[in-house]
């Protein structure tokens, strides 16, 4: 690295930071804070969600499991949050919007009452907190290996931008971190290009590609690594990982807030729906150029890596010259810092608004909630660094989060799901989560251990056990109490701030079109149709 890489990398996110100073003035309240005031216009909110999907864990992790494993976790990217986002945009988020509501978690106690909804707001911590902490891995991965900085330095560098990027995000909330976002997406996208057709180039294209990974491994090892439906070594049926994809992404979307947050800000109804065709369509593009540079990669260090997370770190230091790297750097700075703040701040709104405010001091002053949401999203950021030590003990980070999110991600989501689309019993939630959860950890230990047979504890299939189990426990307890009322998720328990602060919501626009109402090219249905036939394309069609 060089003077000119440094003055890039720190120029180009400046000029983010400088940005989000000033704008941060602008939030006076808490409907600023957590909503933007419900101003956000469709695009932005999609780019704010792309770039928070898109971490810097991203681009060290999942390249580390495509050089090992090949493109097959591409089905999360395409199919999975394609899926997911409409599921969540079009089906779960539209009534939460309308009721007025600040968080996800909000529903729940309306629907299932309020042990569920602080259950849904510590998972959503313990869940979250682990990608900031894979986000400082990949930034201590990145420092080191490319910038050749000391351990402990590589380590401070990567805290003092985690620190950095809350503390500015703490002080606009969603406001700056969704208009931030926009600016750093273009960092990301532009580096990202480069480095892959720096990459694409050097090693022939995909030609070149498969003709150094024949070498290596003989016929197969392409075969595996560039198709989906091929089966893998300890893996069920390629349908089966594809499915628990798709489950993994539908928890992704509906029990994080840091995404659902962001849809609440959005000027209307229509906007949050086309929000996520912009967010889909991003995330489905640059995955494919950020993801793939592990198998080409896999070329030029065909032999196995100490951790195939350093592929993308090895990548970025051999095959760029000076400035290009700068660039590149800051590219994986931005969706770092982008994450650090969309996530910090969505988790801050969670425990203020869910736990702090709802259980612990209910009638405080706007003024007040404001000052705490602000003071959390540094100390959500930093708790973060204490999965750091469990998180190395598995050979891909991505391995882990796959491991840990079935326990208790997938069974809340499980809860959402039913509450919307069933008559699931008001008390049906917490013993479906119990059952639920209880599972995932017997999948997990016996995972691990081999003390229980594969078809029930496998990775992937939990995934489909998960939910399944879940379901039944609510409706077996939903049929035993199905003579006692089952209540409407409009009712509502607020009191103090959290009812003053509904109160105070605008009344919620259908679309920003005339009365006339959608024309017919601008109809969500419609591109969400054509998201899902592109994704589904990709995974069964062309990359199968």
């Amino acid at each position: 690295m060089t003077i000119i890489d440094w003055i890039i990398i720190l120029g180009l996110n400046g000029v983010v930071f400088g940005y989000g100073i000033v704008r941060s003035r602008k939030t006076k309240t808490n409907v600023d804070w957590f909503l933007a005031g419900r101003s956000l216009p469709f695009w932005v909110v999609g780019v704010s969600m792309f770039a928070t999907n898109v971490d810097s864990g991203d681009y060290v992790s999942i390249n580390g499991m495509t050089y090992s494993n090949g493109i097959s976790v591409f089905t999360v990217w395409w199919l999975g949050i394609n899926v997911a986002y409409v599921i969540a945009a079009f089906l779960i988020v539209p009534p939460m919007y309308r009721a007025g509501l600040f968080t996800n978690s909000e529903y729940l106690e309306a629907r299932f009452g309020a042990a569920t909804r602080i259950i849904s707001a510590l998972v959503q911590i313990q869940y979250r907190t682990n990608i900031l902490a894979n986000v400082t891995i990949s930034l201590h991965l990145l420092l080191a290996v490319v910038m050749g900085l000391s351990f402990g330095s590589a380590w401070l560098v990567a805290i003092g931008f985690a620190v950095a990027a809350s503390l500015y995000s703490a002080w606009g909330g969603l406001r700056v971190v969704a208009w931030a976002d926009a600016l750093l997406s273009i960092t990301m996208v532009v580096s990202t290009l480069i480095l892959w057709a720096t990459v694409w180039l050097a090693v022939g294209g995909w030609d070149g590609a498969v003709a150094q990974l024949t070498v290596e491994g003989g016929e197969e090892l392409p075969k595996q690594l560039l198709h989906i439906g091929v089966s893998r070594a300890g893996d069920p049926h390629p349908l089966i990982v594809v499915a628990a994809w798709i489950i993994i992404s539908t928890g992704y979307a509906i029990v994080n807030h840091s995404q659902v947050m962001k849809l609440f800000g959005a000027r209307s109804i229509w906007d949050l729906k086309m929000s996520v065709i912009v967010a889909g369509a991003m995330t489905m593009v640059m995955m494919y150029f950020c993801g793939s540079l592990g198998i080409l990669g896999r070329a030029f260090w065909p032999e196995t890596l100490s951790r195939p997370d350093e592929i993308y770190p090895l990548l970025v230091r051999e095959m760029l010259g000076i400035g290009v790297k700068g660039l590149v750097v800051a590219g994986v700075l931005a969706a770092a810092i982008s994450t650090y703040q969309g996530i910090g701040s969505a988790l801050s709104a969670v425990f203020t608004r869910d736990v702090y405010a709802r259980f612990l001091a209910p009638n405080k002053a706007d003024s007040h909630y404001l000052m705490v949401s602000r003071l959390m999203t540094p100390a959500i950021v930093t708790a973060s660094l204490a999965y750091i030590p469990f998180i190395l003990r598995f050979e891909n980070m991505t391995t882990f989060y796959v491991r840990v999110t079935s326990v208790f991600v997938t069974p809340l989501m499980t809860v959402y799901l039913m509450g919307a689309f069933t008559r699931a019993h008001r008390e049906s939630a917490i013993p479906g989560l119990v059952v639920g959860g209880a599972y995932g950890l017997v999948a997990l230990i016996g995972g691990t251990h081999d003390s229980l047979p594969d078809w029930f504890v496998n990775t992937w299939t939990s995934y489909l056990w998960s939910p399944l189990f879940t379901a039944i426990a609510m409706l077996l307890v939903s049929r035993f109490l199905k003579d006692r009322l089952v209540r409407d998720e409009a009712a509502r328990e607020a009191t103090g701030w959290q009812q003053r602060s509904t109160a105070s919501m605008a009344q919620v626009v259908s679309s920003p079109f005339a009365q006339e109402g959608v024309p017919g090219w601008a109809s969500p249905i419609l591109w969400a149709g054509i998201l899902i036939a592109v994704a589904s394309a990709l995974v069964f069609y062309f990359f199968w």
